[in-house]
């Protein structure tokens, strides 16, 4: 494998959390649900380079704050590729909108691991960013002045899930790796079908696709698509990238959440 293909691969890896969006109103309690798990496994062309999954834990005596978790890895099989990451977010659904508190995010590489950490001062106006790198040295420590309401890496997963009942175009606001950035998504309401290897029938979703302005690298496009299961759960199906070395996509393998199954077409 080429570097600059283990190079693309590692970053697709961070950003590929970025890619899940859509909606139609439904209730918040049904889409974050308390014990989830999410597992993906994710393709260039047919060869599988890696996987994702996701949890999500309720905060014991608070209905509505959550602590979301992704573990993001690497093929082992796979020579010159060595992805290794951890997120956290910690999350509050508020007034019909998902609020972060905290995103920490873990690199780890050679028995050591290096450490991202945003805290949102809401009160104060201004976003705490803070890197560590593998030998404990501080990479970057700046606030970010804004009175916008920023999403993370991780918790655009579960914003994007939130916001449905939506037929149009908007503008988020993300803070992605040390800097701020901005996606636009294009949500349709209009349903359609999707498979996945694990079900065997077209299953009934909506689809939606978008732009990310955050820097590309390795010839990231900005451009995406994705899938969502038309039901309360809004669980993201699959995801495609178009990039430079060709298409890369991320699918659901397995879940964990109570009483789900994928509705039919």
């Amino acid at each position: 494998m080429n570097p600059d293909l283990s190079g693309f691969l590692s970053r697709f890896l961070i950003i590929v959390l970025l890619f899940f969006t859509e909606g139609r109103t439904f209730s918040q309690s049904a889409v974050l649900e308390d014990g989830e798990e999410l597992y993906y496994e994710v393709y260039y062309s047919f060869i599988n380079i890696g996987w994702a999954k996701f949890n999500t834990e309720r905060v014991t005596g608070k209905a509505n704050s959550f602590i979301c978790r992704a573990v993001l890895k690497s093929n082992d099989a796979l020579p010159f590729v060595d992805v290794n990451y951890e997120f956290i977010s910690e999350v509050e659904l508020k007034n019909l909108n998902l609020i972060p508190h905290k995103f920490t995010a873990y690199e780890y590489k050679d028995g050591k691991k290096s450490i991202l950490v945003c805290n949102f001062n809401y009160d104060s106006g201004f976003v705490a960013i803070k890197k560590t790198g593998y030998n404990g040295n501080t990479e970057v420590d700046k606030k970010v002045v804004s009175s916008t309401l920023f999403q993370d890496g991780l918790s655009i997963f579960y914003f994007a899930r939130l916001k449905s009942g939506l037929n149009e175009s908007k503008y988020v606001p993300v803070i992605m790796h040390v800097d701020t950035a901005l996606m636009k998504i294009n949500f349709s309401s209009q349903k359609t079908e999707i498979d996945i290897d694990p079900v065997d029938y077209d299953i009934n979703s909506f689809h939606l696709d978008g732009f990310s302005y955050f820097t590309a690298v390795y010839g990231l496009t900005g451009d995406f698509e994705g899938w969502f299961s038309n039901d309360e759960a809004r669980i993201p199906l699959k995801a495609k990238l178009q990039v430079k070395i060709g298409n890369v996509t991320l699918e659901l393998n397995s879940w964990k959440r109570k009483s789900w199954t994928a509705p039919k077409y």
